[in-house]
C-alpha cells in the first residue's frame, strides 16, 4: 500500500509497504539496502528505512551483539580484530562491524618529550606552533556597508599543513651555550616526533565503568540467530583455551540470540508452573492424585500435535507459537477430564473398568468434539486471515489448532489404555459438601440405568424365545 504528502518547498511522498509478520529482521534490512542502492543514481533523495524496525532492534537486539570488555582502547581494537576474523568464519553471519569501524582514520602524533626537552622545547610549545599552522584564516579587519555590518576573513592556502608536510614543521629554539652566548637554532618536527596512522572509535562506551568494544553482524536469510550463536561460541571458547586475554578483558556473547534464549527460559517457567497449577486445581476437584495425572497425558499429545502443525506450515518456533503452547495446556486437559470424569462415574455405577471405558469413549465422543470444536473455529480465522492480527499470531493459531486436533484424537486411544493400566482400583465418591447439587440430573447414573434396562430385555426376549 502507499500514501503520498508533501511538505516544505520540494514535494515529497511516503510510501509503507506492509511485510508479513513472520519476516526476518535480516530480510527486511536486505530489502531496504537494495532499494537504496537501486535509487542512489536517481535525480532524487530516496531514503529507504524499516519503520518501527528500530524499537524491534532495541527489544530484540541485533542477529549478533558481542562485547569486549577492557579499558585500553588500542587493546580493545586488536581483540576485536581477532573476534571479527572468527565471526567471518561462520556461514550465516553478515555486514560484520565492529565500532572501530564506524570511526574516522586518525593521525596520532606522538613527541618524545626528553629529546624536545633537550632541544629547548616544551610539548605546549610544539602544540601551539601546530594550532598555529592549522588555523588557516583569520579576521582582519570590519566593514559597515549600507548599514549591514561585515568581517572581513583571509584565508591562507599558501602552505597547506598536510600529513606528508607535518613532519617537516620547523620550530626555533634559544639556548645558552657555555660562554653565555644565546644561540638560535632550527629543528624540524621529525627530530623528535613520530606519526602513527589509527583509527579514531565513533564514540567510547562504558557499562559498569569499563569501556568496552561492541562487534555486530546480522544473520543472512534463511539462518537462525540462535543456532549461529552456538556454532560461534563454540569457536570463540576454543580461542580463549588458546589465547590468554589480558587481564582485565572479557568476552560477552548477546544481540538477539542472547534475547531469545531469556525469552523461551521465562516461557518454559510459565509452562512448568502453568501445569503444575493446573494439576492442583484437579487434584482439589477429583479428590485424588492419580485421576489428575492420567488427565495430564493429554498435554505431551498436545504438545506433539502443535509441533506437527508448525513443521507442516514451515513456521519457526516463535514466542508467540511458545504462548500458544501455553494456551494449549489449559485447554487440552478439558478433553481427558470429561473422559476420566465418565469413567470415574460409571466405575462408581458398578460398570467394570473396561466396560466403563468403551462405554466412556462411545458416550462422550460428542462433548469431547464440541469442546475442541469450540477452540479450533475460534482459532482458525487467525490462520486465514491476511489483516494484522493474523498475521501475529497466526503461528500460536496454528499451534492451538494443531494440539486440539491431535489430542482430541489421541484422546479416545492413549487415555483409555494409561487408565486402564495405572488407574486398577476402584474410584473413590467425591464429596462436594453442597446439598445444591442433588437435583443435578446424573448422566452416568442415566447410562446405567438404561444399559440395564436393555439387559433385562435382552434376556426376558432369550428366555421366551428358547431358539
Amino acid at each position: 500500500g502507499g500514501m503520498g504528502g508533501s511538505s516544505g518547498s520540494y514535494g515529497s511522498y511516503v510510501y509503507y509497504v506492509v511485510l508479513p509478520a513472520d519476516t526476518p529482521a535480516s530480510r527486511i534490512q536486505t530489502i531496504t539496502k537494495q532499494i537504496n542502492e537501486a535509487a542512489a543514481d536517481m535525480p532524487c533523495t530516496v531514503t529507504a528505512n524499516a519503520g518501527g524496525m528500530d524499537d524491534m532492534t532495541a527489544m530484540l537486539g541485533s542477529g549478533l551483539s558481542l562485547k569486549i570488555y577492557g579499558n585500553d582502547l588500542k587493546i580493545l581494537e586488536e581483540i576485536s580484530g581477532e573476534v571479527v576474523k572468527i565471526v567471518e568464519t561462520v556461514p550465516g553471519y553478515e555486514d560484520i562491524n565492529t565500532s572501530f569501524t564506524e570511526g574516522d582514520p586518525t593521525i596520532h602524533l606522538v613527541i618524545d618529550k626528553d629529546k624536545a626537552m633537550a632541544n629547548g622545547l616544551t610539548v605546549a610549545q610544539i602544540y601551539m606552533a601546530i594550532s598555529e599552522r592549522l588555523t588557516t584564516s583569520a579576521t582582519s579587519t570590519s566593514v559597515t556597508i549600507d548599514g549591514i555590518h561585515l568581517d572581513i576573513t583571509v584565508e591562507n592556502h599558501c602552505d597547506p599543513l598536510t600529513v606528508e608536510n607535518l613532519l617537516e614543521i620547523t620550530f626555533d629554539s634559544t639556548t645558552t651555550d657555555m660562554t653565555g652566548a644565546s644561540v638560535t637554532k632550527t629543528h624540524k618536527l621529525s627530530d623528535f616526533a613520530t606519526i602513527e596512522k589509527t583509527t579514531s572509535v565513533s564514540s567510547i562506551n562504558r557499562e559498569n565503568q569499563t569501556r568496552y568494544a561492541t562487534i555486530s553482524a546480522n544473520v543472512a536469510e534463511g539462518y537462525n540467530a540462535t543456532l549461529l550463536s552456538r556454532e560461534l561460541n563454540e569457536k570463540l571458547n576454543e580461542y580463549l583455551r588458546n589465547t590468554t586475554l589480558p587481564h582485565g578483558y572479557t568476552l560477552d556473547l548477546g544481540g538477539e540470540s542472547s534475547t531469545v534464549n531469556e525469552m523461551v527460559e521465562q516461557m518454559l517457567l510459565l509452562l512448568l508452573l502453568g501445569g503444575l497449577f493446573i494439576y492442583l486445581v484437579m487434584v482439589a476437584q477429583f479428590q485424588s492424585l492419580l485421576s489428575p495425572f492420567i488427565v495430564i497425558f493429554t498435554i505431551p499429545l498436545a504438545f506433539t500435535g502443535g509441533l506437527i502443525a508448525l513443521l507442516i506450515y514451515g513456521q519457526q518456533l516463535s514466542l508467540l507459537s511458545i504462548m500458544g503452547f501455553a494456551v494449549l495446556m489449559g485447554t487440552v486437559v478439558n478433553n481427558g477430564i470429561v473422559f476420566v470424569d465418565y469413567a470415574n462415574q460409571l466405575r462408581l455405577g458398578g460398570m467394570e473398568r473396561r466396560a466403563a471405558l468403551i462405554a466412556t469413549g462411545k458416550t462422550r465422543m460428542r462433548p469431547i468434539l464440541m469442546t475442541a470444536l469450540t477452540t479450533i473455529l475460534a482459532m482458525s480465522q487467525l490462520i486465514f486471515s491476511d489483516d494484522m492480527a493474523g498475521q501475529l499470531g497466526g503461528g500460536m493459531a496454528i499451534v492451538i489448532i494443531g494440539g486440539m486436533i491431535y489430542a482430541t484424537a489421541m484422546t479416545l486411544i492413549i487415555i483409555p489404555v494409561v487408565y486402564d493400566i495405572f488407574f486398577k482400583r476402584q474410584p473413590l465418591e467425591v464429596d462436594l459438601g453442597s446439598e445444591s447439587l442433588d437435583d443435578v440430573p446424573d448422566d452416568a447414573a442415566e447410562f446405567i440405568a438404561q444399559a440395564k434396562a436393555a439387559e433385562l430385555a435382552a434376556a426376558e426376549e432369550a428366555s421366551e424365545d428358547p431358539q
